[in-house]
């Protein structure tokens, strides 16, 4: 983490702007920070004698601005550095494997594997369908560093990684427009059923961005899992379902490898799209308008498929409210926060998806203005 030790820095009266940088206001701890359009927070926290100086973790920058920044701080403050660890800190390059929640997932046809794991299977469709964009969805930092060096190994060209939970990427991806979807045996969360990635919400998203006789693929070792998705899949009121039990298929897992030499049995469910599926119309809103902070109650409003949780709540001014909360869907609610006021927003915005669309609109409604 880069930070820096320092002593004696000057008060500074905020706004303050020197170059490109600006350092807007200070609450408690936290002093907002803009530089080139990009917005963040860095965190002045003192420790007796001395401070320390560090980004916060829910506004992370990048490297180069954090230096520029910290730089910048210590120019305007004349404070004496004791230690820092910030010379040696490269920016990676941008990697065109890499994908981001916020980038655009309009390609003309798509494969989408969730959870590969060490990858074998998503190089074996990224060969296979050369002309087809593989996208694998996958948290597990070691295998997506395992899956970029094999493409940049193996000059393979038509495969993206998102670091995300793929129930919520396939919210973005347009109608009708995958090819076919797999889940190679998933975590089966038998103590904690509502993690799992087969549910209703999930199989709805499938089948709608699925093309006509696009197919979903569950593979897995698990009873208990098997058995919950199969009645998962038939709660729809039509579907094709095709099952097979230890059928071998084009590549395995070294897990799979492993539990074939322990006779474990393998259960695979292909569900088959059938329909055509309306465009997606989503028009995202996430403007805040006037807030009662006064609402604001520092505790978690638990709801069917999202949450709303206030964290803290610290006055900036007579006028504005510095609100930090956790928002959005059970499966990857976000961390955030609000300046509040007559004319409130967010200090980064949330991600465009549907969860996160009800869970603001929600929010708005908690906190809504008395109307005059």
């Amino acid at each position: 983490m880069p930070h820096l030790f320092i002593k004696n820095p000057n008060k500074l009266e905020y706004p303050i702007k020197k170059d490109t940088v600006e350092f807007l206001f200070k609450v408690d701890d936290l002093v907002a920070v803009k530089i080139e359009n990009k917005k963040f927070f860095i965190s002045l926290q003192d420790r007796n004698d001395k401070y320390l100086l560090k980004y916060d973790k829910i506004t992370r920058p990048l490297s180069s601005y954090l230096k520029k920044v910290y730089q910048t701080f210590l120019e305007l403050s004349d404070a004496e550095i004791l230690a820092s660890n910030i010379e040696g800190i490269k920016d990676k390059q941008p990697n065109k494997y890499l994908l981001t929640i916020e980038d655009s997932l309009d390609f003309n046809e798509i494969i989408v594997e969730i959870g590969f794991g060490s990858g074998r299977h998503l190089i074996h469709l990224a060969k296979k369908y050369p002309n087809i964009t593989i996208i694998g969805i996958e948290i597990h930092k070691p295998s997506i560093e395992q899956v970029l060096k094999r493409c940049e190994i193996e000059g393979i060209e038509n495969i993206r990684i998102i670091d995300y939970d793929g129930r919520l990427v396939l919210s973005k991806i347009a109608s009708n427009r995958v090819h076919s979807i797999y889940v190679h045996f998933p975590v089966p969360w038998d103590k904690k059923p509502n993690r799992r990635v087969i549910s209703e919400y999930f199989i709805n998203e499938s089948i709608r961005v699925l093309k006509k006789d696009g197919f979903l693929h569950l593979r897995t070792d698990s009873d208990n899992y098997f058995e919950y998705s199969f009645n998962q899949f038939m709660n729809l009121n039509k579907n094709e379902l095709k099952i097979y039990k230890n059928r071998d298929i084009e590549v395995s897992s070294k897990y799979e490898d492993r539990w074939k030499k322990m006779n474990k049995n393998i259960y695979d469910i292909y569900l088959y799209n059938n329909t055509i599926s309306e465009d997606l119309k989503e028009n995202f809103d996430f403007e805040l308008g006037c807030l009662d902070v006064s609402k604001a109650k520092t505790k978690a409003y638990i709801f069917d498929d999202f949450v709303i949780h206030f964290e803290r709540i610290i006055p900036i001014n007579k006028n504005e409210t510095l609100i930090k909360l956790t928002m959005g869907a059970f499966e990857r609610p976000e961390h955030l926060y609000i300046i509040a006021s007559k004319n409130s927003y967010y200090f980064n915005a949330p991600v465009k998806h549907k969860l996160n669309q009800k869970a603001h609109n929600k929010l708005k409604e908690i906190l809504e203005c008395q109307k005059l």
